[in-house]
């Protein structure tokens, strides 16, 4: 297993429950896309897995096919594994790889791919490596399902709440706030609260690299690997196909 730098260590106890709202506003798009994937020629992937949201969208789409789940994140994959090996039907159908997507033992042919909340994990030169090993895998009306949050390119994101969640006596905030760190790169700054009633209990603070990526730029970049891109779902979703040119 290739060695990674868990940006997940601290909020990754967190990251499942508050991505929640995501998958609640755009699942519906994300499913439209994985239905048109030809499951029944090769197994499905879910890049960068986080807890399993995508993973069960997936097999839920299709319900007899083979799904790999590739999640680096120990915390997250602890999330992810759980929930798997606790339903009968995933376990005997979706692997769990731990390695970085880049690193991870891939089927040589797949149906498609969802990479929700990932991209910006990648370098431009990491990308690059992504598209072509994902161009040779792809049978014939197979496609890569990913999205690029805002902001796309180097900006300033003024602090606000993206998340809350509560859980018995106990309410969970996630705040973000972010800036420039250079060419096609942002640091995100997050915060994470634990309250009961009027009480603070804990406060995490987490700080992250982010690549930033236009729409331009993933077409110009995929189309480098024989690849068509084109949005897809509600504009706000960010959401984009990517296929093997005919």
């Amino acid at each position: 297993m290739a060695e990674y730098d868990d940006p997940y260590a601290v909020s990754g106890q967190f990251i499942d429950i508050m991505i929640a709202g995501w998958w609640e506003h755009f699942g519906a798009a994300v499913a439209e896309a994985v239905r048109a994937m030809p499951a029944d020629e090769a197994p499905l992937l879910d890049a960068g897995a986080g807890g399993g949201w995508g993973t069960r969208l997936l097999a839920t789409a299709h319900p007899t096919a083979r799904v790999v789940a590739v999640e680096p994140s120990p915390v997250l994959r602890a999330v992810l594994l759980s929930r798997i090996a606790a339903d009968d039907d995933l376990r005997s159908r979706v692997t769990v790889d731990g390695d970085d997507l880049l690193s991870a033992r891939l089927p040589d042919r797949l149906a498609g791919v969802v990479a929700a909340n990932l991209i910006g994990h990648f370098s431009p030169e990491e990308r690059g490596r992504l598209w072509g090993d994902l161009a040779g895998r792809l049978v014939p009306g197979g496609s890569v399902l990913v999205n690029l949050a805002p902001p796309l390119e180097p900006a300033r994101v003024e602090r606000a709440q993206m998340s809350r969640v509560e859980v018995g006596t106990r309410t969970y905030l996630g705040w973000a706030e972010a800036e420039p760190a250079g060419e096609q790169r942002i640091t995100w700054h997050m915060t994470y609260e634990v309250h009961e009633g009027d009480r603070l209990l804990t406060r995490d603070e987490v700080h992250y690299g982010w690549w930033t990526l236009t729409e331009q730029q993933l077409v110009a970049e995929t189309a480098t690997h024989g690849l068509a891109t084109l949005l897809h779902g509600p504009t706000e979703s960010g959401l984009y196909t990517v296929t093997p040119k005919d």
